[in-house]
């Protein structure tokens, strides 16, 4: 054979491999919709670590920080058939009746925001200790200020 006949059947060779790979299906990849990927995220939405929500002297009131903790917690919640209960705590600075009330309100305003957040209010209860679970039985700002506080608890 000569190096012009090669030259021939090289480039038809190289053409046909050409138009075969070409020919091949490629598969497509489908953008999944926007509620799919709103589900894949919830589904990979984790429990926090923390459980408290901390509050200020004689306040119910919710904080930046402590709503940054329960979004992540309405996340959980929303990806999960978990029912949970908030439970309300304060110092022990003023009369037991006082605290039980303030106790139920930070409980009630950590429900509300999760509410807010789209978790189901029959998936949540509420209950007051007032000062009855102290986190710390110290005295003193640092120690009260761990005690004003609301838990979520899982149940």
């Amino acid at each position: 054979m000569d190096l012009k006949h090669v030259s021939k059947i090289a480039l038809i060779g190289l053409a046909a491999a050409g138009l075969l790979f070409a020919g091949c299906q490629q598969k497509k990849e489908v953008a999944p919709s926007s509620k799919e990927t709103t589900t894949a995220v919830q589904k990979q939405a984790a429990k926090p670590s923390a459980n408290s929500v901390y509050f200020a002297f004689d306040s119910s009131a919710i904080d930046a920080s402590s709503k940054t903790l329960l979004d992540g917690y309405a996340a959980w919640l929303n990806s999960n058939n978990v029912n949970t209960t908030v439970e309300g705590n304060c110092d022990e600075r003023g009369s037991r009746e006082y605290n039980l009330a303030l106790g139920q309100r930070r409980a009630d305003s950590v429900k509300d925001y999760l509410v807010s957040q789209g978790v189901s209010s029959s998936r949540i209860d509420t209950v007051s200790f007032g000062e009855e679970k102290p986190e710390c039985t110290g005295t003193g700002e640092a120690c009260w200020a761990q005690n004003r506080r609301a838990e979520i608890l899982p149940r």
